[in-house]
């Protein structure tokens, strides 16, 4: 059995009492104008009050509807080229409001070999790549990555990739209810993007020196202290 949203629902009915009433005021002020009743001018008024009241239940349930839309699980996949200095990385992040489950990918024209091998042989994308490799679960936010390789290596193999890389999202929301997303990867950052926008790698790599360095300090000024000292 289908199951309808409440708020698709109610949007629904108000719609159809915004019709009706909208329909009555027509027929019933066009025949005030060519016969003036009391009657007739009572019944014109309380259906433009129940248009007023449909036209605002109609934008209350529009209203619901965005809300319930915006809690839907909305994961997606994406290369991120600034998370890991040099190296790209395939994400799946939930940027929807609840959990999903269940989450892997359907790529359209096979699973792709874009993924740097030990010996730098193309390997396909076996991350979330079937329901048997599925993500269990991705809370609101959180999100789940494997590395692709170094960033001119996957920039070669997706020029030479003949399909674009392009899908669906298969996934579970809290109810049980199966979902298939199109996806679409977007690439072409390779051909005009910096791969690394900013120096923050740069300087946390630097930053994991800094106690080596400043124990060599040490040790070279207690050596001189030592060599003063004599």
């Amino acid at each position: 059995m289908t199951r309808f949203p409440l708020a698709a629902m109610g949007n629904g009915l108000a719609l159809i009492l915004v019709l009706l009433s909208l329909g009555t005021m027509v027929y019933f002020g066009y025949q005030f104008y060519v016969e003036p009743k009391p009657d007739i001018a009572n019944v014109f008024t309380g259906a433009g009050a129940v248009l007023a009241a449909s036209v605002s239940a109609l934008v209350a349930f529009r209203s619901v509807a965005i809300v319930e839309e915006s809690q839907r699980p909305y994961p997606y996949p994406y290369i991120d080229v600034k998370s890991r200095q040099g190296l790209s990385l395939i994400k799946i992040k939930n940027a929807g409001g609840s959990a999903a489950h269940r989450v892997y990918l359907e790529w359209d024209g096979g699973v792709p070999s874009i993924r740097q091998g030990p010996q730098n042989e193309a390997q396909p994308i076996h991350f979330a790549g079937n329901a048997e490799h599925a993500i269990a679960v991705l809370m609101p936010g959180d999100e789940q990555a494997t590395m692709l390789g170094v960033h001119h290596w996957v920039a070669q193999q997706i020029k030479a990739n003949k399909n674009e890389l392009k899908g669906k999202v298969v996934f579970r929301d809290a109810k049980g209810k199966v979902f298939r997303l199109p996806f679409f990867v977007d690439t072409s950052f390779y051909e005009w993007a910096l791969a690394d926008e900013t120096e923050l790698l740069k300087s946390q790599h630097a930053l994991t020196k800094v106690p080596d360095m400043l124990e060599k300090m040490s040790e070279s000024l207690a050596e001189i202290s030592k060599a003063l000292a004599q």
